[in-house]
């Protein structure tokens, strides 16, 4: 036998106790002192069984080879390759790490060089030779013989079965690995994108947001302004009444005069100065709206109106004329702030791609239908419209056609967005070129009934 390969041998009876240890190059021949002395205390508890056919087969055929069994080495378990020969009352078996041939396991008995070991032998190859004559003219094949070679087969067959099952289990173990560290990449990957997109998200809200702040900044400043001018004027005319009383005669036809001018410049601060108001209530509105995202009752008319005015800057020096069809009196309970934000987009979309940065004229048209538990809202703009291309994809993240001036495919994703997932409804479009965008909204609202209560709007409470 190769000096390399480690084996065990030994006798033992027909019942599996171990009655001499012949070798022993596992070094585990004491388990068989200080645990008991049978071959149960060598063999792996999954091959017991197979252990118990290997003796039988030993005790039937007089002869057995390379039956594969697990014996346990310390901790783990290890496949050897059992073979045996009968002698008398007793058998010899070996135990090898590799398979094993008649040639090796003759030498390895030799080793016993006893009278024994020369009786097992001769019994040995009188089974062997016994086998190989089926079919012979001068000998006639024993039922017995041919039941030993068709187990023998089948324990062949069986044992090939269970070494290419285990190396398919152990292929499906490493692409299960694989399959798991592949998901836990692909998850993290999703978990990064859905990140990356609220941040986009956020952002463009926050540039929604400074957009409004730009737009009131630049609405509030001709009220402003022109009350600034009529104060001054007030100023003017006061130190004109200063002098002419300082005078002996005062005309009083020049008196009036100046005191007519003061009241129309009185008049005239009064007036702007109530527009600046009414700009920084509705600036205050609209962005605690934005930001706040809660839920209120409010008036959906002057919501759209704020809308419109936030972006007063945008279409002020534009020929685009915005009309608002809203039947007054609409008070729903809802997300004042994620109407607005849906509006403020279309309205930019239009200014943007339909009217190309406004340069060209058209209408945009706002209309409100209202039933009972539901608000049907259109948006409609004549500008230039859009191909089926551009239409497939237009509420797509990133999707846009004007990338080069600014455009960040957000702002219609986001009104999809907000409709569908914040207000539960629905949001389509329809557009041909040349034929300007039509935008259908429909959403959901709550009954309003006398035993709930409801956050206010500010524009509804009492001074």
């Amino acid at each position: 036998m190769n000096k390399n390969t480690l084996s065990m041998s030994f006798w033992c009876d027909f019942q599996g106790r171990i009655l001499d240890i012949i070798q022993d190059d596992l070094g585990i021949g004491h388990r068989v002192n200080t645990m008991g002395n049978t071959l149960s205390v060598l063999i792996d508890s999954e091959s017991l069984e197979k252990a118990f056919n290997f003796l039988l087969e030993l005790r039937e055929q007089k002869v057995a080879f390379d039956w594969p069994l697990g014996m346990k080495l310390g901790e783990n378990v290890e496949l050897f390759y059992f073979s045996g020969g009968i002698s008398e009352d007793k058998a010899f078996i070996i135990a090898t790490k590799t398979h094993g041939n008649l040639q090796n396991f003759y030498e390895e008995l030799m080793k016993i060089n006893n009278e024994q070991a020369n009786l097992l032998r001769k019994t040995i190859k009188e089974q062997i030779m016994l086998s190989k004559e089926v079919g012979s003219g001068n000998k006639v094949e024993t039922d017995d013989t041919q039941l030993y070679e068709e187990l023998t087969l089948l324990n062949n067959e069986l044992s090939n079965t269970q070494r290419e099952l285990a190396k398919k289990n152990s292929q499906l173990e490493q692409q299960r690995r694989k399959l798991e560290t592949l998901n836990q990449q692909l998850q993290t990957t999703v978990d990064e994108l859905q990140r990356t997109r609220n941040e986009l998200i956020q952002s463009e809200k926050m540039a929604s947001l400074g957009r409004l702040v730009s737009g009131f900044a630049h609405e509030i400043n001709t009220p402003i302004g022109i009350a600034l001018t009529a104060t001054s004027a007030i100023e003017g005319g006061l130190e004109r009444i200063n002098l002419l009383l300082r005078t002996e005669e005062v005309s009083e036809t020049e008196l009036m005069e100046v005191l007519d001018k003061i009241g129309q410049a009185g008049q005239l601060t009064i007036s702007n100065l109530r527009r600046a108001a009414e700009l920084v209530s509705s600036f205050k509105r609209t962005s605690i709206d934005q930001s706040l995202e809660t839920k209120r009752l409010f008036d959906l008319g002057d919501v759209l109106q704020d809308s419109v005015i936030s972006l007063a800057g945008k279409f002020k020096h534009t020929a685009i004329e915005i009309q608002i069809n809203c039947p007054t009196g609409i008070n729903i309970y809802s997300y004042p702030g994620a109407i607005s934000q849906v509006f403020t987009n279309l309205l930019l979309n239009s200014w943007l791609h339909g009217f190309e940065s406004g340069q060209h004229s058209g209408n945009i048209e706002i209309k409100v239908l209202s039933a009972k538990n539901q608000i049907d809202l259109i948006y409609q703009d004549s500008g230039k419209g859009m191909n089926a291309e551009v239409l497939k994809n237009l509420f797509e993240p990133f999707y846009t056609t004007k990338r080069a001036k600014g455009g960040t495919g957000l702002g219609l994703y986001l009104c999809y967005n907000i409709v569908v997932n914040q207000l539960k409804g629905t949001i389509g479009c329809e557009s041909e070129l040349d034929q300007g965008s039509s935008f259908h909204i429909s959403f959901p609202i709550e009954t309003i009934s006398d035993d709930n209560s409801y956050e206010i709007d500010p524009r509804q409470e009492k001074n």
